[in-house]
């Protein structure tokens, strides 16, 4: 009779064992709705993926979902996020019309001078609690593309001459801008910015060099204006019941290669690769680029301060977020 007890306990552990799971590790979904190759994924999220998992090691699997296999939609991108299909995901806060109010201080023309300093001063606005609309997601991470340019298919000799012209933004505040200059603004996608040039109905687009590239813009369009029209900013966000659901041990190793060390990265990366497509134009020749002046670049930064001053009014706590920012820069630039 012990036999069979003994027979019966050794069959029923290894039943036990063999419907026991092993204990896997934890898989962070991590999407963007561009291509690999793209600047911001090849660059600065993909670089933070696989430092993560090279120290997390078995704890955890960083698993890519690049091009859009989560979610296509720019505009979706938040939505994703926030109800845990992209465990993170990268969010480009001008396609989230009023979720981050304080984000249009990054498309205040002849703010920015360098995507290092819209990519270090949004971290450390974030830091400071002064940046919103964060629900249900962690900040893993803020950077910034290099400034704007406007390129334009429709060539014109001046700033000047945007008047009556369609021209491509990325958010509120880029529209606005192009209104004092007599443009009519466009809010589209990359996307449909292609289309429409191609097609006819739009004339030009604010829009950074690594976007042109990215979006294969470039051969569209016949003119690059370097005038700093603002710089758009980005954010890799973390699902929050995700973020809550780590190890402390793991949330510390996410955020050792986010922050600060995410921003810095960053804001390289978008400047160095401008810098590099800039050039590739420039030796192929056939794009014009037109350089402002620093008398045009003055006048143009004077008579883009009602864009400033109209932010501020309409913006909760809006000028305690500029105040922060200038100050922020003066200290960056060696002028306070």
């Amino acid at each position: 009779m012990s036999y069979f007890k003994t027979f019966a306990g050794s069959v029923a552990l290894a039943v036990a064992a063999m419907s026991t799971p092993a204990v896997a590790a934890d898989m962070i979904k991590v999407g963007a709705f561009v291509p690999e190759q793209s600047t911001g994924v090849a660059k600065v999220i993909k670089p933070w993926l696989e430092a993560v998992q090279a120290e997390a090691g078995d704890t955890v699997k960083m698993q890519p979902f690049w091009g859009g296999t989560l979610g296509k939609d720019p505009f979706k991108q938040f939505e994703l996020v926030q109800n845990g299909v992209a465990d993170v995901t990268w969010v480009l806060p001008g396609y989230t019309a009023g979720q981050f109010p304080e984000m249009g201080l990054f498309e205040l023309p002849f703010f920015f001078r360098t995507a290092q300093e819209a990519s270090t001063v949004g971290w450390k606005l974030n830091e400071m609690g002064l940046l919103t609309g964060f629900d249900g997601v962690h900040v893993v991470g803020f950077f910034a593309a290099e400034p704007n340019a406007i390129f334009m298919k429709t060539t014109v000799e001046s700033l000047d001459g945007l008047a009556n012209l369609k021209v491509r933004s990325a958010g509120a505040i880029q529209a606005k801008w192009l209104e004092s200059l007599g443009a009519a603004p466009q809010t589209l996608s990359s996307a449909e910015f292609n289309e429409g040039i191609s097609r006819g109905t739009v004339d030009g687009a604010i829009q950074g060099w690594t976007g042109m590239k990215t979006f294969k813009s470039l051969p569209l369009v016949d003119q690059a204006i370097e005038a700093p029209a603002g710089a758009i900013p980005f954010l890799l966000l973390m699902n929050e019941r995700k973020w809550e659901g780590l190890t402390p041990e793991l949330q510390e190793i996410v955020m050792k290669h986010g922050g600060m060390a995410f921003a810095e990265a960053g804001g390289e990366a978008y400047a160095s690769a401008g810098a590099a497509i800039r050039e590739e134009v420039k030796a192929e020749g056939r794009i014009a680029i037109m350089e402002l002046s620093d008398e045009e670049l003055a006048k143009y930064e004077e008579a883009a301060k009602p864009i400033h001053d109209e932010w501020i009014a309409s913006t909760p706590n809006g000028q305690a977020v500029y105040d922060a920012a200038v100050k922020l820069l003066a200290d960056m630039r060696g002028e306070s």
